[in-house]
C-alpha cells in the first residue's frame, strides 16, 4: 500500500537525522527533487544520494533503520554503490557513485557537494537537495525525457 506524502517526508526526516548526525555528504534526488520543486505533486520513493565515500556508512545507518531489500539492478545503470531499503513502509533507495549507461559510455553521475544547490526542512531536519540542472541531464541520459521537460532549460 502507498504511504501518503506525510509517511513519506516523515521517514525522509529520520534518515535526515540519522545522516546528517553521521556528516555524511548526501542529497534527495529524483522524483522526490521534483516534489520539493512543487514539479509533481507525489513521489513513489526515496531516492537518497550520497558521496560514494560515505556509502557503506550510509547504508549502515539505513539497515539499522529498515530492511536490505534485494537489489534489481539495470544494465543502464553503473552505479558503484545502490541499495535498495524498506523503512517504516517507505521505499528508499540510496546511490553512491550513480552512473548512466547510455551508448556504450559510462556517464559519471555522482554526488558532488557543489551540486548540493538548496535544501529543505521537515520536522526540523535539514534536507539537502540535489541540483535541478543535474537530474534534468540525468534524465536525459536515462530517456526519460517527459521528466527533463518538467524541469526545462536554462
Amino acid at each position: 500500500m502507498e504511504k501518503t506524502i506525510q509517511e513519506k517526508l516523515s521517514v525522509l526526516s529520520s534518515i535526515a537525522e540519522k545522516l546528517n548526525s553521521a556528516h555524511i555528504v548526501w542529497a534527495v534526488g529524483a522524483s522526490a527533487l521534483l516534489y520539493f520543486h512543487a514539479l509533481v505533486p507525489d513521489f513513489h520513493d526515496l531516492d537518497i544520494m550520497v558521496d560514494s565515500r560515505d556509502a557503506l556508512r550510509a547504508k549502515e545507518l539505513l539497515q539499522s533503520m529498515g530492511s536490505l531489500q534485494p537489489s534489481l539492478r539495470e544494465a543502464r545503470y553503473q552505479t558503484q554503490y545502490f541499495f535498495e531499503f524498506l523503512i517504516g513502509g517507505v521505499e528508499v533507495d540510496l546511490m553512491g557513485g550513480f552512473a548512466i549507461l547510455r551508448d556504450g559510455v559510462v556517464h559519471d553521475c555522482g554526488l558532488e557537494p557543489s551540486q548540493i544547490t538548496g535544501s529543505t526542512q521537515i520536522n526540523g531536519q535539514r534536507i539537502p537537495l540535489h541540483s535541478l540542472h543535474a537530474w534534468r541531464g540525468y534524465y536525459s541520459l536515462m530517456g526519460r525525457a517527459e521528466k527533463a521537460a518538467l524541469i526545462g532549460g536554462e
